[in-house]
């Protein structure tokens, strides 16, 4: 990344968080109750089958959920390209702005882990009553959903509970929620700017990728708020990857 450009990032993303602190948490509650939201314990926010359920979070979010459940950080979340995507991303050979000289893979942040089927790892069975084991250290995506805010202004994701009647200290308490995610946000995506030191990239760095696919291995290079982190995800190599 061009340093006068990442400069220049950081400088506005300063500029944004500035204005963020000052949201009026008033009128982000008045908007919340215009909206309406009342929880239907689901689950269908936290399940593949209704579309992306994915929870990105940051590093102090995922060392609050492991001292909670006392699991290791690779339990707990992932780097967010999934292996999945891996055949697609390579197959083509169009993509290499992800990759480095060494075959790794670059992403940005980490989500939640889900199960082979897509839905949130920490999400229990149906007939247990939809309930998240780890309601009391969710991350804060997952406590003001289906709302946030994005340029200063409230938005809200797809919610069946959408239109449901929100009290007023209900709304006051989501407002703060939400406008305390929106600025903990930009601070992580400063850090990160600030941190982020680019690589190498280049045509060639895709076949090193292949390779190690093909033995069954994908290594990431994760950057996120305290620096970048290597890790790898062994995978069954059942890959058909044309030359």
């Amino acid at each position: 990344m061009d340093s006068g450009f990442k400069d220049s990032l950081i400088a506005t993303l300063r500029e944004e968080l500035e204005a963020a602190k000052t949201t009026d948490k008033e009128k982000v509650a008045a908007e919340v109750r215009t909206i309406g939201f009342s929880c239907l314990m689901c689950g269908r926010c936290c399940r593949r089958e209704q579309g992306d359920n994915s929870v990105i979070v940051s590093p102090a979010e995922i060392q609050r959920i492991c001292r909670y459940t006392g699991l290791e950080h690779g339990s707990v979340t992932k780097p967010p390209q999934s292996e999945s995507d891996i055949p697609d991303l390579l197959a083509e050979k169009g993509n290499t702005d992800l990759i480095d000289p060494q075959g790794n893979i670059h992403t940005f942040g980490w989500e939640l882990s889900r199960r082979e089927n897509g839905d949130c790892v920490f999400m229990q069975e149906k007939r247990e009553g939809n309930r998240c084991a780890i309601y009391d250290a969710r991350p804060m995506l997952c406590s003001t959903y289906p709302f946030y805010m994005e340029d200063g202004e409230l938005k809200v994701s797809e919610c069946e509970g959408l239109g449901g009647e929100t009290g007023f200290e209900e709304s006051l308490v989501m407002a703060g929620k939400v406008i305390e995610r929106y600025v903990e946000e930009i601070k992580e995506t400063i850090l990160l700017y600030e941190n982020y030191g680019g690589f190498r990239k280049g045509p060639e760095n895709i076949n090193k990728a292949i390779a190690n696919i093909r033995e069954g291995i994908i290594n990431y290079i994760v950057h996120d708020s305290t620096g970048s982190h290597r890790t790898t995800l062994r995978i069954v190599s059942d890959h058909n990857i044309k030359d």
